[in-house]
This record gives C-alpha cells, sequence and structure tokens, in this order.
C-alpha cells in the first residue's frame, strides 16, 4: 500500500483514469492537483465535478510553474512519456508513477492478470474475465477495458482478481507493478505517433514481465518472434500458443481443434469451429485466454463453456446487420494496419473494405499487399476511403497492386457516404467491412463513436432511423 496521505500530488491527465486516481487520493488525503493542456467541454465538465469535492483542477496547461511543490506525478494512459509536463516533472526530481502502478499498490495484495499486445487485448481480457469470475470469486477486469484500476479502490475484497488490459504507455512507468500472469499476444507497428519506434514501443511492452517472479506463469504467442524471445527472457513458467505445434507451445491448433498439452494437462480443449468468434486472430485469443485461465487453476470445462458461449465485443468485427443481401461488419476497434490484415484474413467471400481515418505514423504497404491479394483472387470488389489517412493508404494500394486497383479505389469525403458507395460497389451475397487501420481523431472522439456512426448509417442506409430495416 502507498502512503499518499498528506502529499501533494501531481496528476497529469484528466480523463477517465485521471479522475479515479484524483478521486482515490483525494479520499485518502492527499492533495492531488489535476493538470491538462486540453480545455475541451468534455474537459470542462470533468474538471467541475472534481472541483466540487475540493480537488484542483488546471485546465489549458502544458507544464505548472510550481513543480518543486509536489511530491509525486501519476501519469494518465493518454499522456505520451516525452510529453514536456513528464519531462519537466523528473528535471524538478519528481517520480513519475502510471496510474496503472498507482492502482497497483493500492490494491495489494490483490493477484493481477495482465493482458498486453498490439491487437486483441480486449477480446481477450473480456474472454478471461468471463472465464474466472464465478460465484465465490470475483473477476474484475480493469484498465483499458472498463474501470481504471484506481478506480477499483475500495470496492475490491479478498479472493477476487483483477484482469487488467494494459497499453505500452501505462507499462512505460511502472517500478512495481507486478502480474501473477501476464498474457503478451502479438507486437506489430502501432502508436508510433506516441513511441519514438518500434524499439522504444517493444521496450514498454517488454516491462510487463519485469517483476515477475518464477512461480508466475508467462502466456505469450509462439508464433510471434518478439513473443518467443521475450519468454525465453523472462523467469515465468512460459505458455505458449500457436497455430501448430512447436517448442514452447502449450496450446495449439490440431485437426480443428485447440489441443493443451505440457506443463498444462495433455487433452483436446475445444472444437474452433463451435466458436462464435470468427477469424483465425481470435482463435489465438481463446487460446490466449484460455491459457491464463488455466494457469490461475480454472477447470478446462469451465473455461471451455466460456469460450464457446462468448459471442465478442462491440466495435470488433461486429455484425451489424443484412442490407439487400449484403451484410456490413464493425471493425472500428482496428485502428492500426495490423488489426485490419486480420480482419481481412477472417473474410473468405467477396466483400468491399472500408478504410481511412487518422495516422499513427504507421505505414501501409504490408496491408497494401494484403489486399491487392484479396484483388488478384476477385474476392475484394473494392476498396472505399475516407479521412485524413485516404490519399497515403490509396497511395500504398496503386503502387502496391499496379493495374489490380483499376478501378476499384474511391474516396469520399465522409463515413455516411462511404457506406453507401460500398453498398453500390458490392453485390448481393458480399460483405462490407469496415476496419479503418488508422485512429479516429480526425473525425470521431474515439474508435467507439466511429462505430456507433458506422452502424447508424448502415441503419440509414437500410430504410431511415438508426438499425432500422436492418436484417
Amino acid at each position: 500500500m502507498i502512503d499518499v496521505e498528506g502529499k501533494r500530488i501531481l496528476v497529469v491527465g484528466l480523463g477517465t483514469s485521471g479522475e479515479a486516481a484524483a478521486r482515490v487520493l483525494s479520499g485518502l488525503g492527499a492533495s492531488p492537483v489535476v493538470v491538462d493542456s486540453s480545455e475541451t467541454p468534455l474537459c470542462v465538465d470533468e474538471a467541475g465535478a472534481l472541483t466540487s469535492i475540493g480537488v484542483e483542477v488546471r485546465l489549458g496547461v502544458d507544464v505548472p510553474d510550481d513543480l518543486s511543490t509536489f511530491g509525486l506525478a501519476v501519469a494518465s494512459p493518454g499522456v505520451p512519456d516525452s510529453a514536456p509536463v513528464l519531462s519537466a516533472a523528473r528535471a524538478a526530481g519528481l517520480r513519475v508513477i502510471s496510474e496503472l502502478e498507482l492502482g497497483y499498490r493500492l490494491l495489494e495484495p490483490t493477484e493481477f492478470i495482465a493482458v498486453t499486445g498490439t491487437n486483441g487485448k480486449t477480446t481477450t481480457t473480456q474472454l478471461l474475465g468471463d472465464m474466472l469470475d464465478r460465484p465465490g470469486r470475483r473477476a474484475f477486469t480493469c484498465g483499458n477495458i472498463g474501470a481504471p484500476v484506481t478506480g477499483l479502490y475500495g470496492h475490491v475484497r479478498e479472493g477476487d482478481l483483477l484482469v487488467c488490459e494494459v497499453s505500452s504507455f501505462q507499462l512505460q512507468n511502472i517500478e512495481e507493478f507486478h502480474a501473477r500472469v501476464a498474457v503478451v499476444l502479438n507486437i506489430a507497428p502501432d502508436h508510433f505517433d506516441w513511441h519514438r519506434d518500434m524499439e522504444e514501443y517493444g521496450r514498454a511492452k517488454a516491462r510487463i514481465v519485469e517483476n515477475m517472479e518464477e512461480s508466475d506463469h508467462l502466456v505469450f504467442n509462439a508464433d510471434d518472434e518478439f513473443c518467443r524471445d521475450l519468454a525465453a527472457n523472462a523467469k515465468a513458467v512460459g505458455l505458449g500458443f500457436g497455430h501448430e505445434k512447436r517448442a514452447g507451445a502449450a496450446l495449439w491448433v490440431e485437426g480443428g481443434w485447440i489441443v493443451t498439452g505440457p506443463p498444462l494437462a495433455a487433452g483436446k480443449l475445444l472444437d474452433t469451429g463451435e466458436l462464435k468468434l470468427a477469424g483465425g486472430h481470435n482463435v489465438d485469443n481463446v487460446m490466449a485466454a484460455a491459457a491464463a485461465a488455466l494457469a490461475i487453476g480454472e477447470d478446462a470445462s469451465s473455461v471451455r463453456e466460456a469460450a464457446l458461449s462468448f459471442l465478442g465485443l462491440e466495435h470488433r468485427c461486429e455484425p451489424v446487420g443484412e442490407v439487400g443481401g449484403v451484410t456490413f461488419y464493425n471493425d472500428s476497434k482496428a485502428t492500426n494496419p495490423h488489426a485490419t490484415m486480420h480482419a481481412v484474413k477472417s473474410f473468405h467471400g467477396d466483400f468491399v473494405a472500408i478504410l481511412g481515418g487518422r495516422n499513427k505514423g504507421l505505414d501501409f504497404t504490408e496491408l497494401a499487399e494484403a489486399l491487392c491479394g484479396r484483388m488478384s483472387d476477385g474476392s475484394l470488389l473494392g476498396v472505399v476511403l475516407v479521412g485524413e489517412s485516404a490519399p497515403e493508404i490509396g497511395e500504398a494500394i496503386s503502387t502496391a497492386c499496379a493495374s489490380d486497383s483499376s478501378g476499384k479505389l474511391e474516396t469520399v469525403g465522409d463515413l455516411q457516404e462511404a457506406v453507401r458507395r460500398a453498398y453500390k460497389t458490392a453485390t448481393p451475397g458480399a460483405s462490407v467491412l469496415f476496419s479503418p487501420a488508422c485512429a479516429s481523431f480526425d473525425m470521431f472522439s474515439d474508435y467507439k463513436d466511429r462505430g456507433k456512426a458506422f452502424k447508424r448509417a448502415v441503419g440509414r442506409l437500410a430504410g431511415g432511423g438508426p438499425g432500422g430495416g436492418l436484417t
């Protein structure tokens, strides 16, 4: 338990995590001061809620001029580590910890299961929470999914488990954070608008294992080189998963079944054909969640039941309806090219793709090559581009595909028009996949706002209001 009573603490970044940290710190007798460079209406509303309980909030402030008066700085996950305020705080001699670290220290000795990776974190976290939550033992999903970790202070009791989705931003400023089980799903280029390069991004992700012990378990993707290297250098017991049996794999796919082997009990776990989640990437997510649950001591039958009943999450390859024989899928959570590539590989029939948004400093070449392959075999009927990155994605596809992309690329001004154009391009029996490969901030507040806008657009296409006419 961290001692904060009577201390003046700088909370950097308002948002959900910053607000939760400030509330808890204030309740524990600290004097938190929240700073945020933004002055949006949402920030003003959140600031009002905090000031009403006596917390000082400074909006429109980049670097406070009284840093030397604070004893600690707590960084919200939305604040990049390179932000001037954090650099100045360190220069002034302040310890900088993440909201994740603060929550962990407040909730000790509650056990954490931490899930990270570039793609699949939220689905795996929620599925794992479902596997572990049962009468007599509650499993809270938290972190990047649901409640901030600090917000659970005062609500967690002995024996509860915290299944925590953790990002590179949160891991970058940990000190003692320790997971009994850590899950590392994959790593691919992402967040280069926040991290300097792939090396820095990888270092942040790798911090998830630095406090693990020999009695802990590390669930890792045995098909991913970064994950294999991480496991090889970690103290924890490795539980690899992959699409084929290889060294280090404790779960793999064989004859359409997820199979388990040492150090887990050997046997057939479940038939992948019975999963309600579509796509090979979701088979990975199921194996990862199953490995973590089995490592905690959950029985195989409960793990199987939870996996087979799991329907997936909103905005993640979510079927949203059918119009005129064309099925629409909302994959707004795909905020990088790697995630969109997974979605593209999940579609085996004809489809039209809608892509675009704000690029996070990432390269679209590999995604363009994957799309070209689908154009070449005739299954990708067209690509509709929208948002800031439309010209960049279009150029990548045209360069990679040459003549295969001729007449198959179209750029439009907004999402409503993108849905209309994709529908006109599709044929009965085909699908429209909205998988942006980009962040949403050029047009929307977040991927959820963007996904809901897509669903409204499909609803209007179907017959008027949101959801009207969908089958």
